[in-house]
């Protein structure tokens, strides 16, 4: 534990800063999980299953990280029905809850962790 506190003080000396480098997690972990939402609304518009290997395979990665997310909030919002469509509304409450965890952490980064670590 000492060791793990030793090397989080000598962070600042090579010219990081342990908050700036949270900070930069949070974010980047948001917009690569906001770009998965998008792109996993871009094919939910086209039904069939891309035909080439390669779209397959980032079909596949798409909806692996987007349906843990979005999932769940479908199982609880129905979806509206609007004449002749469907209306899913579980990505817009993802990404309004994506939205909230960043900002709430980012809170919590630069109120908490920064002051201590520098």
């Amino acid at each position: 534990m000492t060791e793990l506190l030793v090397s989080l003080a000598q962070v600042p000396q090579f010219g990081f800063s342990v908050a700036q480098l949270l900070s930069g997690v949070v974010n980047y972990t948001y917009y690569i999980l906001f770009g998965f939402i998008i792109a996993n609304i871009l094919f939910s518009w086209f039904p069939g299953y891309p035909s080439s290997g390669f779209m397959q395979a980032v079909y596949d990665a798409v909806r692996a990280v987007a349906m843990p997310i979005l999932g769940p909030i479908r199982a609880r919002v129905p979806t509206i029905q609007l004449g002749g469509f469907g209306l899913d509304l579980s990505p817009i409450i993802a990404i309004i809850g994506l939205l909230i965890a960043r900002r709430l952490l980012l809170l919590i980064i630069e109120n908490f962790i920064q002051p201590v670590t520098g």
